[in-house]
C-alpha cells in the first residue's frame, strides 16, 4: 500500500487515559441523587428546631410573666393615718387580705410595763460574787413579792453561780429567756453602775427572784434592790369597748392591723384605714404592663413576614394560636364569687385597644371606684365566707371547689353550684366545739360551724385576678401539661430527621464508593485501550518508511 496511512485515526485513541475528572464526575451524580431530599428534609429539621426554641422562649415568657404577677400586693391599698398624729400609737398593716375600711377611736390609753428590778451602786464589774443559786420564777408580782401569784403553767429557772464575777452572772441571768439583764450606768458622771433586771410586758410576765446564799439578789423585802416597777397590762377602750392586753403591740382586735401604743393618753386619738385610690391605680398600671409584656412575646413568636423572610419562631403554629386564644378567653372570663355579681378586668380599668393590647381606662378605674370600691379586693387578695358571719369558710387558691356562689341546703348536707353540680358533704365533729362540712371531691374546702345545723346558707368562694393568672400560667407550665408535651414531640419529630439524615448521608457514602468503583474500572479499561494504540502507531510508522 503505497498510500501513506493516516494516524488521524489512531489519534482518536491515543491519549492518556479517559481524560475525565472522575471524583468531579462521581459528585456530580451523587448530588443529583441526594440533595433533592437532603434540602427537603434539613428544611425541615431546621423548622422544627427553631419551633423547639420558640417554645422555650414562650415558655420562659409565661414564667417571667407568673413572677411579676406573683410579686402584685395588696398591702399598699390601704392607707393609715394618725389622729391627732404618731406620737402616741402607731399602725402598721399586717394582713392586706383581712384589712378593712374604718375609723378606729381609743381612749383611755394605759400602756403596758414591765416588772423592773435594780441594784444601784456597783463600782466593781469584776468583783466576786458570793457562790450561790438564783431562782427566777414568773407570774404576778408586787412590791417586795407581795400578792404573789405563779403562772399557769409553772415557768421557772436557776441560775448557779460558782467562782463568778458580777460580770458573769449578769450574763448568766440574761440567758433566763423572759429576763433581760444588763449593766447600766445610770449616772455618766460617775463610775457607779446598776444592775438592771427587766421582765416582759403583762401582769403575768412579772418574776420573782430568790437565792440560797442570803445575799441581797432577791425580790423580796430584805433583798438589795434599789427600785422596783410592778408588771402591769395596757388598757384601753376602743369604739366605746374595754380592753386589756399584756403587750403594747396588739394585732387581735383590728383585723389584718398591728396597732402600737407608745404612750399614756386618756384623751381620745384615731386610726383611719382608707382605700387609696391612688395606689390601687399603680398596681392595676403595673398589670397591665406585665400583660402586654406577655402578648408581645406572643406576637412576636407568631409574627408572619409577608414581604421577607424574617417570620417568628412560632409563625403558623397551631400551639401559639390555641396560647393566644386560651389568653384572650381568659381576660374576659368573669371573677366570680365575691358576691352575687361577677367581676371583669374592664371594672379595674383594664381595657383591649384595637391593636389587641391592653390599656388602663381611668374613667372605668374611677367610676369602679366611686360606685363598687370594694370590687378591687377581687384584684389581688382571695376571699370565701358565707351568708352567716359566723360561719367560717376555708378555700385554698389550689382547691378543686369552683369560684363563685354554692348553696348549702341544711336538710340533706348538699352543696349545689349551678343546676348541675351537686356534692354530698361530710359532718365531722364537734372539735373544740365547732363543727366541720367538707367533701373529698373539693380538697382544700370545707365550712365549720358552732352547730350542727346551720341552716340554709349561701358559700362564696372568690379567687382574685391574681391568683387565676398565676393558676392559668401554672396550668401552662405544668410538667404535664401541653406546652412540655408540643415540645416533646418536636424534639421526638427533630430525633426522627436527624435519624434520617444519617441514614442520607450513608446512602450519599454509599453512592459515591459505588460510583468511583465504576468509573475506576472503566479507566483501567480505557487504559488498556491507550496501550493498544500505541503498538499500532509504531506499525503504521514503519509501514510509512518501507
Amino acid at each position: 500500500m503505497s498510500q501513506t496511512i493516516s494516524n488521524d485515526y489512531v489519534s482518536m485513541i491515543n491519549k492518556s487515559g479517559s481524560g475525565y475528572n472522575i471524583p468531579e464526575i462521581v459528585d456530580a451524580i451523587v448530588d443529583a441523587a441526594i440533595m433533592p431530599v437532603k434540602e427537603v428534609i434539613t428544611t425541615q429539621k431546621e423548622k422544627v428546631e427553631t419551633s423547639i426554641s420558640g417554645m422555650s422562649t414562650l415558655k420562659s415568657s409565661m414564667s417571667a410573666t407568673q413572677t411579676l404577677v406573683n410579686s402584685m400586693s395588696s398591702d399598699s391599698h390601704f392607707t393609715v393615718k394618725q389622729s391627732p398624729n404618731s406620737n402616741f400609737m402607731r399602725s402598721t398593716i399586717v394582713d392586706s387580705a383581712l384589712v378593712r375600711d374604718g375609723l378606729n377611736t381609743f381612749e383611755n390609753v394605759e400602756i403596758a410595763k414591765p416588772q423592773i428590778w435594780r441594784l444601784d451602786g456597783e463600782t466593781d464589774l469584776n468583783r466576786s460574787i458570793s457562790d450561790q443559786t438564783i431562782t427566777i420564777e414568773f407570774g404576778t408580782n408586787g412590791a417586795d413579792d407581795s400578792g404573789w401569784t405563779p403562772s399557769n403553767p409553772v415557768r421557772s429557772a436557776d441560775v448557779v453561780l460558782s467562782g463568778d464575777t458580777l460580770s458573769s452572772a449578769v450574763d448568766k441571768l440574761n440567758n433566763i429567756t423572759g429576763i433581760k439583764a444588763e449593766f447600766l450606768q445610770l449616772n455618766s458622771n460617775s463610775n457607779d453602775y446598776s444592775v438592771v433586771l427587766t421582765g416582759e410586758t403583762g401582769t403575768k410576765n412579772g418574776f420573782k427572784m430568790t437565792n440560797t446564799g442570803s445575799t441581797g439578789w432577791k425580790t423580796a423585802a430584805d433583798g438589795s434592790g434599789d427600785f422596783f416597777q410592778q408588771a402591769v397590762d395596757t388598757t384601753f377602750d376602743l369604739n366605746g369597748q374595754s380592753y386589756s392586753r399584756s403587750s403594747n403591740k396588739i394585732s387581735d382586735i383590728i383585723a389584718g392591723v398591728e396597732i402600737e401604743l407608745l404612750s399614756r393618753r386618756p384623751e381620745a386619738q384615731s386610726t383611719a384605714i382608707t382605700k387609696s385610690s391612688e395606689n390601687i391605680q399603680k398596681t392595676v398600671e403595673i398589670l397591665v404592663a406585665d400583660l402586654n409584656a406577655y402578648k408581645s412575646d406572643l406576637n412576636t413568636l407568631g409574627f408572619v413576614d409577608e414581604v421577607g423572610d424574617e417570620n417568628g419562631e412560632l409563625a403558623h403554629n397551631s400551639y401559639l394560636r390555641n396560647a393566644k386564644r386560651k389568653f384572650m378567653n381568659f381576660m374576659t372570663a368573669p371573677i366570680a364569687g365575691f358576691g352575687d355579681n361577677n367581676i371583669f378586668f374592664v371594672d379595674f380599668g383594664i381595657k383591649t385597644a384595637k391593636d389587641g393590647s391592653y390599656v388602663f381606662d381611668k374613667t372605668s378605674f374611677d367610676r369602679t371606684f366611686t360606685n363598687s370600691p370594694e370590687k378591687f379586693d377581687a384584684l389581688t387578695e382571695d376571699k370565701a365566707y358565707a351568708s352567716d358571719p359566723d360561719v367560717f369558710v376555708y378555700a385554698t387558691a389550689g382547691s378543686a371547689v369552683p369560684s363563685g356562689r354554692h348553696t348549702f341546703t341544711d336538710s340533706n348536707d348538699r352543696l349545689s353550684y349551678g343546676a348541675s353540680s351537686v356534692k354530698d358533704l361530710t359532718l365531722t365533729g364537734p372539735n373544740s366545739g365547732k363543727y366541720n362540712f367538707s367533701t373529698s371531691d373539693y380538697p382544700g374546702f370545707l365550712f365549720q360551724t358552732s352547730d350542727s345545723s346551720p341552716g340554709d346558707l349561701t358559700i362564696y368562694v372568690g379567687r382574685s385576678a391574681k391568683t387565676k393568672l398565676l393558676n392559668f400560667f401554672s396550668d401552662e407550665l405544668a410538667t404535664a401539661g401541653n406546652l412540655d408535651a408540643t415540645v416533646d414531640l418536636y424534639k421526638e419529630r427533630a430525633s426522627s430527621l436527624e435519624a434520617r439524615l444519617t441514614k442520607i448521608d450513608q446512602r450519599e457514602a454509599l453512592l459515591q464508593a459505588q460510583y468511583t468503583k465504576q468509573f475506576s474500572e472503566m479507566e483501567k479499561v480505557v487504559n488498556t485501550s491507550t496501550s493498544s494504540s500505541d503498538y499500532v502507531t509504531q506499525l503504521v510508522d514503519g509501514w510509512n518508511k518501507s
